[in-house]
């Protein structure tokens, strides 16, 4: 069994390199139409000119041969009278003689590798991410100083040195890393949470209200508090005082002075008013679409085409950038801008539909003006009713924080530490 398998193996062998030599030779595939057929090919023989795989049917044969040996079997058939006709030629040699005929094929290969390949060395993306207080434009403007800009050899950064100057350089960053993959550097970084302005600030600073509110709960943690759960106040009253107010008990006792810090809830009620009017005009799109496009190579863009734009129409765009696998992008973009035509359509609603229409204002309203963090309680709508329009009044009643610092401008002559700075007091 072993030694069947061996040569089966050793057979497949030898039919591969007997393959391979044949290209490597090269052969040229012909026909031949004559009545001395035999005649020829019994003198190719003798004069050692390799054919192989000869059929012959009457008066037309088929034969394959070198082609170093086709000239001489040329010039043979013109003595025989026979007509000979190429059928197929193949090998490395066919490889070479296309590459002789179509130079310019060559170095164009050649410049597409060396491009490809320059491409690949060079920085195209610069990727920054975790910064909150230090701008990307900072970042990229200290990195390009040193080193670091789109278009450098990646080869050439120092991502760890790198680092370590833009520690030096902004203090605020507690970790940072520089790494390359492709050709998009990639810096992440942390930064420490700022001190709060207000603390470092020699004047003190009350606590005051936001707006119109019901106070729901106050917790103090620096300051003293002027209100209590369940009082009423309007914007700008005082929460928490700055002044820390003497027991009575010191011997010297003077007002203290502080930033007064707290958390303070409030039941806050807004209003909130608009119409909706019956007779509104809607988009009724077309089935006109216009395409303009562009390309983009680094920050220079370039517009291939020009249209007409219509009267009215929306616009979206659609930005594709060429990469050499996902790590590699390339500097070059491909922008698509698709016109869509639609005209205006004069149409009446009915109140029910007025009503959604309200509905989604007001949720609009509360998404734009009010922060996620507020609890909003209740909503309360009024509608009325006229020929023309839907009056709509909403009440929002929210739970949320309404306590905001301000500064304390006269202090009677006390700053934040306690000490009289007015010269002339006694």
């Amino acid at each position: 069994m072993v030694i069947l398998v061996f040569l089966n193996l050793n057979k497949f062998g030898v039919i591969y390199i007997s393959k391979l030599w044949k290209f490597l030779n090269g052969y040229v595939i012909i026909s031949i139409k004559g009545y001395n057929i035999e005649k020829l090919i019994n003198k190719a023989n003798q004069n050692n000119l390799k054919i192989y795989s000869v059929k012959k049917d009457k008066n037309l044969a088929t034969l394959t041969i070198s082609p170093k040996d086709f000239k001489g079997f040329k010039k043979l058939s013109r003595k025989y009278k026979c007509k000979i006709k190429i059928i197929n030629k193949n090998g490395f040699f066919r490889v070479l003689l296309f590459f002789r005929n179509n130079i310019f094929y060559i170095v164009g290969i050649f410049i597409a590798l060396l491009f490809i390949f320059f491409m690949s060395q060079r920085i195209w993306i610069i990727d920054i991410s975790g910064n909150s207080n230090i701008s990307n434009k900072n970042i990229l403007k200290f990195c390009s100083e040193n080193g670091l800009y789109l278009g450098c050899n990646k080869n050439k950064i120092d991502g760890k040195k790198l680092s370590e100057n833009l520690k030096i350089k902004y203090n605020t960053i507690s970790w940072i890393n520089i790494s390359v993959k492709g050709s998009t550097a990639i810096i992440k970084l942390s930064e420490d949470k700022p001190i709060n302005k207000i603390e470092k600030m020699d004047k003190p600073c009350d606590v005051v209200a936001s707006s119109n509110c019901k106070i729901l709960s106050i917790v103090t943690n620096k300051g003293t508090p002027m209100v209590k759960k369940g009082d009423t106040v309007l914007a700008g009253d005082v929460l928490i005082s700055s002044m820390l107010v003497p027991s009575g008990q010191e011997e010297n006792p003077v007002n203290d002075f502080v930033s007064a810090k707290g958390d303070i809830k409030g039941l806050v009620q807004r209003n909130y008013s608009f119409t909706i009017p019956f007779n509104i005009s809607e988009k009724a799109y077309t089935n006109n679409i216009k395409k303009e496009y562009s390309i983009k190579i680094f920050s220079k863009e370039f517009q291939l085409n020009k249209i007409k734009l219509y009267d009215k129409f929306d616009k979206n765009e659609n930005i594709v950038q060429l990469k050499l696998g996902e790590s590699c992008p390339l500097p070059f973009f491909i922008k698509t801008q698709i016109y869509r035509e639609y005209i205006l359509e004069n149409k009446k609603i009915d109140v029910e539909t007025a009503k959604k229409k309200a509905e989604k204002q007001i949720l609009d309203y509360i998404i734009l003006n009010y922060d996620t963090k507020t609890d909003i309680i209740s909503v309360n709508k009024k509608y009325n009713k006229t020929d023309i329009s839907l009056e709509v009044s909403t009440e929002i009643i929210s739970e949320e924080n309404v306590g905001i610092e301000k500064v304390v401008e006269n202090t009677g002559g006390y700053n934040i530490n306690g000490e009289n700075t007015n010269s002339s007091s006694s």
